[in-house]
């Protein structure tokens, strides 16, 4: 009798190694998250896989931090390593606050109404430069996007998997 397999590690993407930099083997990483340190030691390349790197974090340069990663010692090598950078959900430190969300945490909500009738479901939250926006997919038709404010948004409530969302209808582009 086999034993089931272990179940998968949901996992965040919370930076990318865009490029080299100099000639010892330096990369330049994006951030996507606040808390840098977390891209601090062993990251996972693939959202699903075994493949990691080890990365130690040497300092901020403008929107990058340069980074050296365990093994590579050279531009030449550098240059070939281009990935986002993964580490499993459970890493993310708890958010203490009734009004911060993970966006990771969102994707997925059933989203309702303000009398409680089921709209769609939450598929993205892109930020295009002006603030974030919540990419809604309704049971027909295509999906649009509704403004990430509490003008819009009453109630988010991740125990019943929902998100409340008023005046919907006024962003769909028919």
């Amino acid at each position: 009798m086999t034993s089931p397999a272990p179940p998968k590690q949901k996992r965040i993407c919370i930076g990318k190694v865009t490029s080299a930099h100099g000639v010892k083997g330096l990369v330049k990483i994006v951030p996507y998250c606040e808390n840098t340190k977390l891209l601090n030691g062993k990251c996972f390349t693939e959202e699903s896989g075994n493949k990691t790197l080890n990365i130690t974090l040497k300092n901020p340069m403008g929107k990058y931090i340069l980074a050296q990663i365990e093994g590579i010692n050279t531009r030449e090598d550098a240059k070939n390593i281009k990935c986002s950078l993964y580490v499993p959900r459970e890493t993310l430190p708890e958010i203490k606050s009734d009004d911060e969300y993970y966006i990771e945490d969102l994707i997925g909500l059933n989203v309702i109404d303000e009398h409680s009738k089921t709209i769609g479901k939450i598929i993205g939250v892109p930020n295009f430069g002006a603030g974030e926006l919540l990419e809604i997919k309704p049971k027909s038709g295509e999906s649009y996007f509704v403004p990430f404010q509490d003008e819009f948004i009453t109630d988010i409530n991740l125990v019943q998997n929902t998100i409340t969302v008023s005046n919907a209808n006024q962003f769909i582009i028919e």
